[in-house]
């Protein structure tokens, strides 16, 4: 079973598995005095634990706080484009002023045959509402925080934790990984994938 509380152990020995907190695949031996963590797996005896660090104090606790300040902390190319949306959508909006005022006035001089169904005003209130929605910077302010979201969100699932955007942006310049745990990288479930035997290691010609 999982166990529910950070604490110490102070009766019992089992081991237990804690590889979705370091990574390392084979299960730690728990005798009294040593620490426990929330989530891990104890398998295959009784422990009696004295809990240290109850509910929302606990270390997995910890991680999902830390997930959701990544999801909130924002990007600076976020930052850019919520500046770059809240001036474009002033040019927006005059824009399709500008552009209902000249299908109104001018637009029936201009182009006479645009005008076949409904009055100017008609014509001129579609096209300035088109100007509104081709050209509506919401994309441009949405976009980023939804990839942001999507990102860390994704990560978390796949035991990725990210401190932020900023940290999920500067991933675009790195350029060396250093893994500090083979349990990082395998699944802990190894396999014989070939058999050597003492004749072929002294044959030359093997």
């Amino acid at each position: 079973d999982r166990i529910p509380a950070d604490g110490v152990v102070r009766a019992g020995r089992s081991t237990v598995d804690e590889s979705s907190f370091t990574g390392e695949p084979l299960p730690v031996t728990k005798i009294p005095e040593s620490e426990v963590a929330a989530g891990s797996i104890n398998l295959n005896g009784t422990l009696t634990v004295e809990v240290r660090r109850p509910g929302g104090e606990t270390a997995m606790g910890d991680i999902v706080r830390l997930v959701e300040e990544a999801q909130s902390r924002e990007a600076p190319v976020q930052r850019l484009a919520d500046q770059v949306s809240g001036h474009f959508t002033y040019g927006v909006i005059a824009l399709s002023a500008a552009t209902f005022v000249f299908w109104n006035l001018f637009g029936a001089h201009v182009l006479p045959t645009a005008i076949q169904y409904g009055g100017p005003v008609s014509l001129a209130l579609q096209l300035s509402c088109s100007v509104l929605v081709v050209a509506c910077p919401c994309a441009l302010g949405l976009a980023t925080p939804t990839a942001m979201l999507v990102g860390t969100s994704l990560g978390a699932t796949r035991g990725l934790l990210l401190r932020g955007g900023n940290i999920l942006e500067k991933f675009a310049m790195v350029n060396t990984v250093v893994f500090d745990k083979t349990g990082t990288l395998t699944i802990g479930r190894p396999v014989v994938t070939k058999v050597v035997t003492s004749g072929s290691l002294t044959d030359p010609n093997s």
